[in-house]
Parts: structure tokens; sequence; C-alpha cells
């Protein structure tokens, strides 16, 4: 349950990170013996590839109309989108009017991109739209992991062409559907985590003299990962693509994917600033100040002289302890920030834009509201829920739950994009797409409206039975939740009545391993959550706002990024719930 996490995928990464670690640290050991001019990377460090990676698996704020309704009765009545329902014109959508705005679509058009992390949730949302809103877009290079350049044109014919999320321009290509998306997605063989990201010599000069804008949607979200991995994936990765971004001719941004809890535990209004190098979240005069290369030599040591049978357990448990030493919650969110000032540090002149969304889940509106791949972050919750396996949980009801839709990210990426692609100023720029300060919505009201959504349409047991869900209980405490969900689920399995002369014994054991296993991974699960459920910050999106007020009235309908038009008992009730019965339980049911 560990990788249902904060809006993005879980990656599948080595469990042996130790060569892309040793390899780092090699370079980091020949940086500090050089000039502080020099990049945090050596140019060796770049070019040696990584052998032996086995893979594992406030202001300004308007009223704005509630959004329509958006109920799917089934898969046929789904409308295809290309633009949001305008709301009522203010005085702000007037003086739209006569902008010509960011110019989006003069952007987009002819314009290559490569796409990292392409077969995620997040980057086929976004593929989705551009192929949508601008079909003279010229190629979008995706880097997928395969064995070779078929096996990667494969996967992107079964996992993006044969999604379902591409319907509509299904609809509107007919039988030219395939060779249209052939035209514009070319397939890449390669590894964000290899030198040179992996591309063979034709891919690489084709890229690096074509590609205008990189975008970097690749990460590993899994928050109690090995430290090595997460380091590999999320720190040192962005890193060698930024220096692969260098070699690019026309590169006019380089757009890299983070996420809001880099800001780690701070409570108060938490700002769309970029990291500095050793910047952590703590009071830096009780605490030494945190270092990279540090970090990355410490892995290394360990992999080194650790028994290896210690190492998988050892690495969670040190990703765990220097994050909070540091200020972070855990290891996702301290190599997250951490690949933020790498890419900071070594920028030099490539124009940056950093886009930072919170929790993502389903689609909002576009292409159709509800369409979600795997489980979000608060899926487990919600579902686990409506099967009556979750009847409480650790959390405060009136956490602030910061949600966003897919759609409306993959617009703050496009608008932010366009925006910044067109200067291409040698500048950094941040993005929180984030609702916590423009519409809030706490853990109670989804509570709330996921029981009046089960209590309408109940979910069925192996026997075809109803299931009764009661309202949500909460808890402050793990002591307390542990010993509440351990008794339910006793209760619930009939274990307590097995009890009496007649009673199996091997059949007991089994049930009593069963319902131990059950308790253990909700305990775990809210171990996890536990920081979130109880969260105090929120997060300020003043740079998106202002980005949403300089697109014209016709970008702000085609790419609508106001998080304050959504009605989260709408969404959450007729699109997102809805979403996951058709495309997370029914697709595991029919697996």
């Amino acid at each position: 349950m560990s990788s249902f996490l904060l809006g993005f995928a879980s990656a599948t990464l080595p469990c042996k990170s130790s060569m892309m670690i040793a390899s780092t640290r090699t370079a980091t050991r020949a940086h500090s013996n050089q000039g502080a001019s020099n990049t945090f990377l050596s140019s060796k460090g770049f070019r040696e590839p990584f052998l032996h990676l086995l893979r594992f698996p406030q202001n300004n704020v308007r009223d704005i109309a509630p959004s329509q309704d958006m109920a799917i009765k089934d898969m046929d009545n789904r409308n295809c989108r290309d633009v949001g329902v305008a709301a009522p014109p203010t005085i702000m959508d007037m003086a739209r009017e006569w902008r010509d705005g960011v110019g989006i679509i003069d952007f987009l058009e002819r314009r290559n991109f490569l796409i990292t992390g392409a077969t995620g949730f997040l980057a086929k949302v976004l593929i989705e739209k551009i192929l949508r809103v601008a079909p003279n877009v010229g190629k979008i290079f995706l880097l997928i992991k395969a064995k070779d350049e078929q096996a990667a044109m494969q996967r992107v014919k079964n996992e993006i062409i044969g999604c379902e999320l591409f319907i509509c321009l299904q609809q509107k290509y007919g039988e030219e559907y395939t060779s249209f998306m052939l035209s514009k997605l070319v397939p890449v063989k390669g590894d964000i985590q290899e030198s040179n990201m992996g591309i063979g010599n034709d891919s690489f000069r084709q890229i690096t003299q074509e590609v205008d804008v990189i975008v970097n949607s690749a990460a590993n979200a899994t928050l109690d990962e090995r430290y090595d991995a997460a380091l590999a994936a999320n720190t040192i990765a962005p890193s060698w693509l930024l220096s692969f971004a260098k070699n690019c001719k026309k590169l006019s941004l380089f757009l890299h994917l983070s996420t809001t809890y880099v800001n780690g535990e701070r409570p108060g209004i938490l700002m769309e600033k970029a990291f500095e190098m050793g910047e952590s979240r703590i009071d830096s005069s009780t605490q030494s100040k945190l270092d990279v290369h540090h970090e990355i030599s410490l892995v290394s040591d360990l992999i080194e002289t650790l028994p290896p049978n210690e190492v998988p357990q050892k690495l969670k448990e040190i990703g765990l302890a220097r994050a909070r030493m540091y200020g972070w919650q855990n290891v996702y969110e301290m190599t997250k920030a951490m690949g933020e000032m790498m890419i900071n540090a070594d920028r030099g002149r490539v124009p940056v834009v950093i886009v930072r969304p919170s929790v993502i889940e389903s689609t909002f509106r576009e292409p159709f509201p509800g369409w979600i791949q795997g489980y979000r972050m608060l899926d487990p919750l919600i579902l686990s829920y409506g099967k009556g396996r979750l009847p409480g949980f650790l959390v405060d009801p009136d956490t602030v739950l910061d949600v966003v839709p897919a759609d409306l990210v993959a617009n703050v990426i496009i608008a932010a994009m366009a925006k910044h692609g067109i200067t291409a100023s040698p500048s950094i720029d941040v993005y929180h797409a984030a609702s916590s300060t423009v519409n809030p919505v706490m853990a109670c009201d989804i509570f709330d409206y996921s029981r009046d959504y089960f209590a309408a349409s109940p979910l069925t047991d192996d026997q075809g039975d109803e299931i009764q869900i009661t309202d949500m209980e909460y808890f402050s405490s793990i002591d307390s939740f542990s010993s509440y969900i351990q008794k339910d689920i006793v209760e619930k399995s009939g274990l307590s009545k097995e009890i009496g002369p007649n009673s199996n014994p091997k059949q007991r054991s089994r049930l009593e391993a069963r319902c131990k296993r059950m308790a253990e991974s909700i305990i775990h699960l809210a171990k996890l959550y536990e920081p979130y459920a109880f969260y105090r910050a929120r997060f300020d999106s003043w740079n998106t706002r202002k980005l949403m007020e300089q697109m014209s009235t016709k970008e702000g309908n085609k790419f609508p990024i106001d998080l304050r038009s959504i009605n989260w008992e709408d969404y959450f009730t007729n699109a997102h719930i809805p979403g996951l019965k058709r495309h997370v339980i029914k697709k595991a049911s029919s697996s």
C-alpha cells in the first residue's frame, strides 16, 4: 500500500541502486577537488553507465459559479470536452477580452517535446491534452523503458495509443487514429537512471537537434522507499536529465514535475520558492546544513559496509531517519527536494520551470470526468471504506487534504510551459498546483461524500450482497486506532466466534494469520499517512493565479486552471468515485 502516493505512480526501481549511487559518488568526490564553478556532477560521472542496476518491481479571490453536473452513468455516456464550462463573466474576464493572452496554442504548434515517465498517469493526461488541442504539434519523443526499440513501440501502442483516455482522439480520427498518433509520438528506448538517458546514438542526435521542451515526469513516489532507490530516481536522475538537456540545440525550456510536499512539515502558508543547495526544512542554527554530496556518499558507504541481507531494511530506516533529521516527513519528500536543489544549482542558462502538484486525483472534466490510472493517495482509503474494511482511520477530520484533479495540473503545465518557453529566459520559476488556499476540502468532507455515494450505490461482497457502511470514526493516536482496527477485523472475520469444542484448529490458525496480515497492512498505511492526516500547512499558489490572469478568455476556457471552480461534493460523488469503480475496481477484477 505504500506506493499509492501523492499523485505519482510508484516507479519500479533498482534494488541495487548502489552502482548509480557509487557512480555519482565518484563524480561528487571529483567535484570536491575542483573549482566551485564546476557542475555538481562531473562529465565523467555522466558518461559512466550504471552497469549493475537490477530492476524490481489569498488574494484576488472572486466568486465562481458551481461546476456543471458531471454525472457519468455508463461507458457510452461520456462527453469528450475540449473546453471547460465558463463561469459568468466578471470584470477580470472582460479585461481579458482585449488581451492576446499567453499564446499557448501558437507555442504548442510545431514544437517538439521529450517527455519522461511517459506511461505514467499525469504524463498521459498531458499528452492527450496536447494532441487534442494542438494537432499541429511537432514530435513528442517518449522515453520508454524497454529491452529494444520494438518493445518500446509496443508499450506505446498498448499503454498510450490503446488507452481509454484517448477516446476523444479515437472518435475524432476514426480509422486514421493510429496513424495520427504514430505521426506524433516517437518511442525512444531509454532509462532516466542511465547516462545520456540510455538513448542510442541515432535517437540522441535526433532529439538533441529537434527538441524544444523537456518535461520530466519520472519519479519514485513510494513514501517508505529504500534511500538509494529514492536518491537515484528523484535526486540524481533529474540532474542527469538536465545535463542531457544542455546538449539540445533548440531547447527553450526544461520543465520538472515535483510535489508541493517538498516544503516539509512547516506550518503556515508555504510559498512557490525554488530551493537553494543545502536548504533544509528546519532551523539551520540548531542543525548542520544539508549536504547532498554527503547524503550520496553516506548511502554508498552503507551499501559497501553492511551485510547484504541487512541492506534493504537499513536503507529504508536510514532514509526515513535522514528525512526526519532535516525536516521532511519521508524519503520521497526529501529526495524530491534535493532533486530540485540539483536542478537549480546546475541549470546554468537553461530556462527552468518547476511545477509542484499536491495530491493528484482523477480528471475533473477533460477529456471526460473521472479517468484515473491505478490507485492514487486517497483511493485506498475511499475504496476500503466503501468495502466496509475501514470504518475508522487515523486522521483529524478538520485537516485540509490538498487535492487537485489531473486535467487541471496538465493545464498548469501547458500554460507555464508556453509562458516561459516563449521568452526562454534563463530563470527558474515555481508553480504550485494546489487547492488548500483557494478551495480547501477537509478530510471529514471527503469521507462524508464517500459515505453518501456508497449509501446510494453500495459495493457488493463476494456473495453479491450489498455492503452497508457506517459513519467514519476518527482517531488521534496510532495506539487507539491500532486497537480499534484489530478488534474490528477479528469481529468481522468471525474469529471471535470460532471458539468451542467443534472449532477447527487449522482453519482457525489460517484465519488468525489472515486477520493479522490485514491489521498490519492497515496500520502500516496509517503510519505512512499520519503526517498528511494531521498536516497544518497550506500551499500558496500566487504564481499560478497570476498565470491564470495573464491568459485570454479563450485560453482560460480551453486550459482551465482555476481550482475555485470545483464543487468538491460534485467532483467526488459524480466523477472521482465512479471513476474509481470503472477504471480501478473493474480493471483489477478483470485481471
